[in-house]
């Protein structure tokens, strides 16, 4: 597994650690269940902006909210708790957590799941906004073609564990070439023939 031309399976612990956060940073499937629920959200941010980034008690301050502005929610709610935001306020808070010290990869884990399309909508938009204004690379794990159909160039398809294809997205899905490619194509409905069989 390599990033930055280094074997991160090789690294010591130390260096792996040094990489968190800094150069490679995660959104969590659930956001709710990575949040803290007894301690504010600022509270959360700052450990990441103190303990990892070094950041004085100012800049630390500053720095949530910008945070909190690039992700498009109010900084007044930074004392909010966890429960006081919506499913999708959650998510964005998780993504804010995770853009904290400017990685240059994001790794995104099902961030979508569980949110109504109209915030799923909302989320994808804001993580393809961010990839381009702050040139990151985000890794979308999920198994939604929806969502890939949507967001994504490139995509790398596993099954048992094994990469079995990958392409770009147009190829992947106009011409898939692995049953397990096949079956996640039919699974995303096709609106045209639906409406013509009608």
């Amino acid at each position: 597994m390599m990033f930055g031309g280094r074997d991160l399976v090789t690294l010591p612990e130390r260096e792996m650690n040094a990489l968190r956060w800094r150069d490679i940073a995660f959104i969590p499937q659930s956001a709710m269940n990575s949040l803290d629920p007894v301690y504010t959200v600022e509270y959360q941010l700052n450990e990441v902006l103190r303990r990892r980034g070094g950041l004085g008690r100012r800049d630390a301050r500053r720095r949530c909210e910008e945070l909190f502005e690039l992700v498009g929610i109010d900084r007044g709610r930074l004392s909010d708790y966890p429960h006081q935001f919506s499913g999708g306020m959650r998510q964005r808070v998780a993504i804010a957590l995770a853009l904290a010290l400017n990685p240059k990869l994001v790794i995104a884990d099902e961030p979508v799941t569980a949110l109504d399309v109209i915030v799923q909508r909302q989320i994808l938009d804001q993580l393809r906004e961010l990839q381009a204004a702050l040139g990151i690379s985000v890794i979308l794990v999920t198994h939604d073609i929806s969502v890939v159909a949507y967001i994504c160039d490139r995509t790398v398809v596993m099954y048992a564990g094994k990469v079995v294809e990958s392409g770009t997205m147009q190829a992947t899905l106009t011409e898939p070439s692995h049953p397990y490619t096949m079956g996640l194509r039919n699974a995303f409905p096709d609106l045209q023939g639906a409406a013509s069989g009608c």
